[in-house]
């Protein structure tokens, strides 16, 4: 069973196997240590935006609030579903799960991926990364570093190429 836990070098969180593992190594900073060195991270971290806002008991969507290109659909929100959701520009060479109606060419055509899980406590976490694209992904502003997952709160900016999109949660 896998146990999100913090590398103690780079502090970044990691999930892997603890039974199942004796030596890990991080994929960002490249520390190599014993089990016993990754501090286990309590799985469900409850944060001063998850009391402010609410317990999320389904997935979000992805609002469009700004782009330099052009969105070529009437409505301007994303559904994301439970499970992996690789988002990236609408091609007929893409494999993202979903296409973006943009012609957005700083855009990928496959991004970055948010990942949608239950809790169990029936409480949806959204975990973003980026998936290798040219052009970065940010949240709130800030690029996201190789090998990096980010948990996604209400009011999230996620920006893709020029697009950006405000997380929605209900």
């Amino acid at each position: 069973m896998k146990s999100r836990s913090i590398c103690p070098s780079c502090k970044t969180v990691l999930e892997f196997d603890r039974v199942a593992l004796s030596v890990v190594k991080c994929p960002k900073c490249q520390y190599s240590g014993k089990v016993a060195d990754y501090i286990e991270k309590d799985p469900a971290p409850k944060t001063e935006v998850n009391h402010k806002v609410g317990k999320f008991y389904k997935p979000g969507k992805l609002e469009l609030i700004e782009s330099d290109a052009e969105w070529l659909s009437s409505d301007k929100k994303v559904d994301l579903l439970c499970g992996i959701n690789t988002l990236g520009r609408k091609s007929p060479n893409s494999t993202a799960t979903i296409q973006l109606p943009t012609t957005d060419t700083f855009m990928s055509r496959e991004h970055a991926t948010i990942e949608v899980v239950q809790r169990a406590d029936g409480i949806y976490e959204h975990r973003l990364w980026d998936d290798r694209s040219r052009n970065s992904t940010l949240h709130n502003g800030v690029a996201i570093e190789k090998g990096d997952v980010i948990v996604l709160m209400p009011g999230d900016t996620v920006k893709l190429g020029r697009t950006i999109f405000n997380l929605e949660l209900s």
